[in-house]
């Protein structure tokens, strides 16, 4: 398609979702430019094709619809779209993001307390005076819960220490509570997340990347606890956030997908502790959590640790673009290439060859939910 430099009219818009597989109506382009949705650009008008006026969008737009569409088949939320069409480095204002993650830390504050005040009730507890109560309550119920929305278990502990540990979570990373904690109990929230391979489990030559006392993660939750987010996102200025969209977009998009190929290269999901960070690309909704977790993590001096692992992550993009370049390939093509090999890179190269065809390198939005 051939875009006008000084615009694209609504047609051109349709045509271009249509070629990528989306059906889109000029009542839904109106809904998207609406002050409401604020998910395209506002058209102007262009000189009058006779007498009937011409409507342009700004170049760019074409690809931001599709971008938009693509995303909308795993969230219709509008607040999260806004940002994740940011992250995709279309023009969304620093202040629509802004608000719509503030919006969306408040809502699940709100429903955090909703939930403590219904097991309350439930039980017959003082919300207030018996708080702690009905947070153990809803503990043991979260630590019990089974299936893909539950805590990973790929580390034996016992009932109780399940338990003990999701309501330290709650209280210090969704309630923000200030606690007096140990290492052991540290080290158990290790093993219930299912990280604690981090500890001794090597990639590549290098050493485990969880290191230092397992506290420090509890010593983070007075930076990224949800009100201490919250707090930080109502004066997060617009260079903070412009500083921090690259590194939340990295984050989101690769470091998924290096936890998914060191599961396949290893034959293990959960080979180094990163088997749940390898689906947070799943859940669309994570980045209203990201973005003011590396506003704060950025404010509390940890520009240079997000940069290494920004540099890190850099050249995996090229990698995945190579696979799927050898998926296009002849079989016998590539078992050419690979012949002569040392035996351990022959088998790194199956396990992703087939980690690829079985869909596991793809990465949002282009992944079906």
């Amino acid at each position: 398609m051939n875009v006008d430099p000084a615009g694209i009219e609504s047609d051109d818009l349709l045509q271009a979702a249509a070629t990528a597989g989306h059906l889109v109506s000029e009542r839904m382009l109106e809904e998207f430019r609406s002050r409401a949705q604020g998910l395209l650009p506002t058209p102007k008008r262009g000189p009058n094709r006779g007498r009937k006026p011409v409507w342009l969008y700004p170049p760019g737009t074409e690809r931001q619809l599709v971008s938009l569409m693509r995303w909308r088949e795993h969230t219709k939320d509008r607040n999260v779209l806004r940002v994740l069409l940011w992250l995709d480095g279309f023009p969304i204002g620093t202040s629509a993001v802004r608000e719509s993650v503030s919006t969306s830390l408040t809502t699940m504050a709100q429903t955090l307390e909703r939930e403590l005040e219904a097991e309350a009730s439930r039980r017959g507890l003082d919300p207030a005076s018996e708080r702690e109560a009905a947070l153990n309550s809803i503990a043991s119920t979260l630590a019990a819960r089974r299936g893909p929305n539950a805590l990973p278990r790929p580390v034996r502990v016992t009932a109780s220490e399940r338990t003990n540990a999701v309501e330290l979570m709650l209280r210090l990373f969704a309630f923000g509570e200030t606690l007096d904690t140990t290492e052991e109990e540290a080290a158990t929230v290790e093993r219930v997340l299912g990280v604690s391979p981090g500890r001794r489990q090597r990639v590549d030559g290098g050493g485990p990347w969880l290191v230092g006392p397992a506290q420090d993660l509890f010593d983070a939750a007075q930076v990224i606890s949800l009100p201490r987010m919250a707090e930080t996102l109502v004066d997060a200025t617009d260079a903070e956030l412009e500083s921090a969209r690259q590194l939340v977009a990295m984050l989101f998009r690769f470091l998924p997908l290096v936890a998914r190929m060191i599961g396949a290269v290893f034959g293990n999901d959960n080979y180094a502790g990163m088997e749940r960070v390898g689906h947070l690309d799943d859940h669309p909704e994570f980045v209203m959590l990201l973005v003011p977790m590396v506003v704060a993590m950025i404010r509390a001096g940890w520009q240079e640790n997000l940069d290494t692992m920004a540099t890190a992550l850099e050249p995996f993009p090229a990698l995945t673009a190579e696979i799927r370049r050898v998926l296009d390939m002849p079989s016998n093509e590539v078992e050419s290439n690979l012949e002569g090999q040392p035996a351990a890179v022959q088998r790194l190269a199956h396990r992703l060859i087939g980690a690829a065809l079985d869909g596991k390198l793809d990465q949002v939005p282009h992944r079906r939910p």
